[in-house]
């Protein structure tokens, strides 16, 4: 009975163990921890490609090189040549403006020496005939009308060099056509020939100002030359008529001496203005018919 009892406990599968430990069952656990632990040697071994490259030959260098360098050179070129046309097209509105101001100098020079300067010289011709009568009596209005007129200098010439201004503080650089910069310093030396000439002629016109209150009432020339300004302002000339002056006006004959020397001043002043200003003024419009031609052409001006 005991053999049979001992070879039960032998038959038995449950009381039977493994002979080798590999074949235990392994947690569930552990198994996840050993593929993830499988993967990341994975990814390491895909992280780290190979780095090591052939080395690039002279020509690849030399046409990278070559690609930066013409990369810069044509932005260069390329803002090189923005400028230029930005110069040229400031070049062009500097002389059009040029051109708008010289035919308004040049109107007013062709007002000046047809109109204005003859019609003045008459006025102070009248005065001079008036004064050199044998008598003033009555004749005070007259008097002060033909003075004041011819007096007004409505014909002084002053160029307007707004853009010759702007030229020369920040832009003469830009005028690069030759034929337009000799012009334009044959107008300038005009220019100066004008602003000496035009000193001299408002000293005169300062001084017979200045003599004519010896006969003159200064409230009366006051507000007669308000009605006169105003009057050429809105006209363009300078009139004025006798209902334009009271008739209260009285001219001081008192002292008959300064009269006289008045009276020559004029006759000196109208012998100027009739030879050498208006001849000035005849030069300096040919000047400036000339440079705008010069100018119109060169920059196809319409």
């Amino acid at each position: 009975m005991a053999d049979n009892t001992d070879e039960e406990h032998l038959d038995n599968p449950l009381n039977t163990q493994s002979e080798n430990p590999s074949d235990e069952i392994i947690p569930t656990q552990d198994t996840e921890t050993i593929n993830l632990n499988q993967e990341s040697e994975n990814m390491e071994v895909h992280h780290h490609p190979d780095l090591h490259h052939k080395p690039k030959k002279w020509k690849e260098y030399f046409l990278e090189f070559l690609m930066i360098f013409l990369a810069v050179t044509m932005g260069f070129f390329a803002e090189s040549y923005r400028e230029y046309l930005s110069d040229r097209t400031k070049e062009k509105e500097y002389i059009r403006a040029m051109v708008e101001d010289l035919k308004n100098d040049s109107a007013f020079l062709v007002l000046s020496i047809n109109d204005r300067i003859p019609y003045h010289v008459t006025m102070m011709d009248s005065a001079v005939h008036l004064f050199q009568a044998p008598s003033v009596n009555g004749k005070d209005r007259q008097i002060y009308q033909a003075f004041f007129i011819g007096t007004a200098w409505t014909y002084n010439f002053h160029p307007n060099q707004r853009t010759l201004s702007q030229l020369h503080s920040e832009g003469f650089h830009l005028i690069r056509n030759k034929n337009a910069i000799d012009i334009i310093s044959q107008l300038e030396d005009q220019y100066k020939l004008d602003a000496q000439s035009a000193q001299f002629v408002e000293n005169m016109q300062n001084d017979i100002d200045i003599s004519a209150y010896v006969f003159a009432d200064r409230d009366v020339t006051g507000k007669i030359g308000i009605i006169t300004f105003k009057k050429f302002y809105e006209t363009n000339t300078a009139e004025l008529q006798l209902s334009d002056i009271p008739e209260s006006v009285k001219i001081n004959t008192a002292n008959k001496e300064a009269i006289q020397l008045y009276t020559d001043k004029l006759k000196k002043y109208c012998f100027y203005i009739q030879t050498a200003l208006k001849g000035q003024d005849i030069i300096t419009l040919r000047e400036i018919t000339k440079t705008i031609t010069v100018l119109s052409k060169e920059y196809n001006l319409e």
